[in-house]
């Protein structure tokens, strides 16, 4: 049984990924399309009956989904957002950008927009918890995987579109 593979690295950073690994019965598997957001839950055994491998899969439904809807609605042209967002789209897809952008760095912000800016009829069935009263929004990403770029894209998105549209609640002051 042998957990480590020869060469890991499947996919380029500034696209999106199509195929990852999944271990099945112990060994690593090759699958086609995206790792499905979750996480693993240990099994209660302890012991000399607990093993490594012996973990359940947790999807995370509500990431998953977005995942699908944001695709979706990339694919189709980001329906629906103002002309500044348009804008700030188009410059970092352009893939004649001197400092591309990562995958992940761009799925961050357009999630962040699509929860935003997208039709009501966009975001049908999906429901964001709310804390305290306040809705609150997360991106996770990976060490070293630009969290900071991120940052700074939802700032100028938020800033550019309140200078444009000052009486529109959507964006911060």
């Amino acid at each position: 049984m042998s957990l480590l593979v020869d060469n890991p690295i499947l996919n380029l950073p500034f696209d999106e990924p199509t195929r990852y690994w999944a271990y099945e019965e112990g060994q690593p598997v090759l699958k086609e399309g995206r790792r499905p957001a979750g996480y693993y839950l240990r099994a209660r055994t302890r012991g000399p009956q607990a093993a490594l491998l012996e973990e359940e899969f947790v999807p995370l439904e509500l990431v998953n989904t977005l995942r699908e809807r944001v695709k979706a609605w990339r694919e189709r042209g980001y329906p629906g957002v103002a002309s500044i967002t348009r804008q700030l789209l188009n410059h970092w897809n352009n893939p004649e950008r001197e400092r591309k952008l990562f995958f992940c760095q761009r799925e961050a912000a357009e999630t962040l927009i699509w929860l935003v800016e997208a039709s009501p009829a966009e975001k049908q069935g999906i429901s964001i918890p709310k804390d305290n009263g306040l809705t609150r929004y997360a991106c996770k990403m990976a060490t070293g995987s630009g969290k900071t770029v991120v940052m700074g894209m939802v700032i100028a998105w938020q800033v550019l579109n309140k200078l444009a549209n000052p009486q529109d609640r959507r964006f911060s002051d």
